[in-house]
């Protein structure tokens, strides 16, 4: 006999940006960007993104990278509709066929921090409309660890300091609801 089950509504999580840029772009993207996402609430300092060369040939090589977490307390499955809208500021952007900017929405809930990808991997999870779901981040003991396949920059100081700040901002909200 199995006690409890059922179906049970999820917690809400904060949503962010993880924001990839060409410095001369940064401003018109910013702006662009508050124009959907509103003003955002926390950012993480910026930061040169150096460590791989992986979007250097479409980006060029004065990138900056950094988050921002927005007032926007929902249900996961908004990350489908967060990315598809991410997808078309980057095609907007675009010149000469190449992305100007990288946006990877994600979010933060209590235990987890998720990103989403428009790429295939053996751990990522179809969400629906060519989206997947990337857990970077996990709660232990009052911090957030790293997976084998969490990107770098997810793992840096700066993030971590980053995502815990959205932990704390999102549990107030919760709180207060």
């Amino acid at each position: 006999m199995v006690y409890g089950g059922g179906v049970r509504k999820p917690q809400k999580v904060v949503f962010f940006n993880a924001i990839l840029i060409d410095v001369k772009y940064e401003n018109i993207i910013d702006d662009y960007l508050n124009s959907i996402f509103g003003s955002p609430k926390i950012v993480s300092e910026k930061f040169s993104f150096s460590h791989t060369s992986y979007y250097e040939k479409e980006m060029g090589n004065n990138l900056v990278k950094y988050f921002a977490c927005y007032d926007i307390i929902d249900y996961p499955d908004k990350l489908v509709n967060y990315k598809r809208i991410a997808v078309d500021i980057e095609d907007f952007f675009k010149e000469n066929g190449k992305r100007k900017v990288n946006i990877d929405p994600g979010y933060v809930a209590m235990e987890k921090v998720v990103a989403a990808s428009t790429k295939n991997f053996t751990h990522r999870i179809y969400l629906g409309e060519s989206i997947y779901a990337d857990l970077q981040l996990y709660r232990k003991k009052k911090s957030y660890v790293a997976l084998p396949w969490t990107f770098y920059d997810y793992q840096t100081s700066n993030a971590l300091i980053f995502f815990e700040k959205c932990r704390i901002f999102l549990e107030e909200k919760l709180n207060a609801n």
